[in-house]
């Protein structure tokens, strides 16, 4: 049976019908954003009755939210069928991976459809300025792909490693170089140079804000994300939810030194392995053609990573654990091993996955973060404006509550 109102009509908060309009306006224009629709399905997964979800659709459509286009695939004898999505120009979101070597940046639109993407080297030994000028000379790049500029992007989604305050400050960073970064305010930095909101959060938990938004954790409560690179480090989503802790620090095992996280990638295998030493891909390969000292190498790394690991597992019991990052590539040669250590440290071990993001986890994080944000301002607008927020208007809130 069809309803009225996508809310809990039973609530006393919710008797006014004019907030029961803006219920159903976010409710659409949230279903709308996961996949374009027709009002049949719009009626069907909202449970709306058909003139409660053409009412709301003509005030989106009137609003510059959503626009219509006719469906070729559902024509039928009659009026062909009309398919409701939101235009690709409303609002854009951009999202930047700063690392010790390397900046990625991806912009895609409010949906989280990828307009484009663009990585650049930075050295180690880059001063916190210099890195910080490479990262805005490709965010203009990439931006200027598509026509647009540092005005444009709604949210702005800062990745860095180490520990974030929860005012974009860089608290601590335990990895090598990057001279000049901690004690940083990100935020108010790249505030500087955009127009939009800007969020700031650590390279570890955007991985696992990417997991849970379109990687393995999606549809998971509990998760051990486990990013394996350069840098080893892990982040803990509990009840649905990525965990930051006081000061962002949540997760990082990697600082204990007896869990050999720190320098991982750098020192397994040394006894075993040929002088120079080979890269970690190369180190891979050899195991894989059955190389003694590549076996043994990759054994310990194996070790080495799952008791940083169990430490999180026993310490939250989650469902699943992903492993992300450079070196899950090579995941088929020591996810056996990592495993049965896994399990021999922890009584009731979580199911191990690989992670599919690839290189772009962290900065689709970023994306799913600021859509988070996105989403947020538009439910507090619902709950205390008076009607609902046209896309200008919701741009602005974006920016202040920032």
């Amino acid at each position: 049976m069809s309803r009225e109102a996508m809310v809990d009509t039973s609530a006393s908060s919710m008797g006014s019908r004019s907030l029961l309009r803006r219920m159903n306006s976010l409710g659409v224009l949230r279903s709308i954003m996961n996949q374009p629709q027709t009002l049949r399905e719009l009626s069907a997964s909202s449970g709306l009755s058909r003139t409660a979800v053409d009412a709301v659709v003509s005030d989106l459509s009137a609003m510059g939210w959503i626009t219509a286009a006719d469906n070729a695939l559902v024509r039928g004898v009659g009026r062909p069928a009309m398919t409701y999505g939101m235009p690709q120009d409303v609002g854009y979101f951009l999202s930047v991976d700063i690392g010790a070597n390397h900046v990625f940046a991806v912009l895609t639109d409010l949906t989280g459809t990828i307009l484009g993407q663009l990585a650049g080297p930075v050295s180690e030994t880059d001063p916190a300025d210099e890195r910080i000028t490479g990262t805005l000379r490709l965010c203009d790049r990439l931006l200027g792909t598509v026509a647009l500029d540092r005005s444009d992007p709604w949210a702005v989604t800062i990745g860095s490693p180490g520990a974030i305050g929860m005012d974009g400050r860089v608290l601590h960073f335990g990895g090598t170089g990057m001279p000049g970064w901690v004690g940083l305010n990100l935020r108010d930095r790249f505030a500087a140079e955009f127009d939009g909101a800007v969020l700031v959060e650590g390279d570890v938990p955007l991985g696992a804000h990417a997991e849970l938004a379109y990687g393995a954790a999606r549809g998971h409560s509990d998760v051990v994300y486990v990013l394996c690179g350069r840098r080893t480090s892990g982040a803990a989503i509990v009840g649905g939810k990525v965990h930051r802790g006081v000061h962002g620090a949540a997760g990082t095992v990697g600082e204990m030194r007896e869990l050999k996280w720190a320098e991982l990638n750098e020192l397994y295998g040394q006894d075993v392995l040929s002088s120079p030493r080979p890269a970690r891909e190369q180190i891979f390969e050899l195991a894989r053609s059955g190389d003694p000292g590549a076996l043994a190498a990759v054994d310990e790394f194996a070790d080495d990573l799952a008791s940083g690991a169990a430490a999180m597992s026993l310490a939250i019991d989650p469902e699943l654990l992903v492993i992300g990052g450079g070196s899950s590539p090579g995941a088929d040669v020591f996810l056996p091993r990592f495993t049965r250590t896994l399990a021999t440290l922890c009584p009731l071990p979580p199911t191990v996955v690989v992670s599919t993001l690839g290189s772009e986890a962290v900065a689709m994080g970023g994306i799913s973060l600021a859509a988070q944000h996105l989403g947020a301002i538009l439910e507090t607008a619902v709950r205390t404006g008076s009607s609902f927020p046209d896309p200008n208007h919701a741009r602005i809130l974006v920016r202040e509550a920032a």
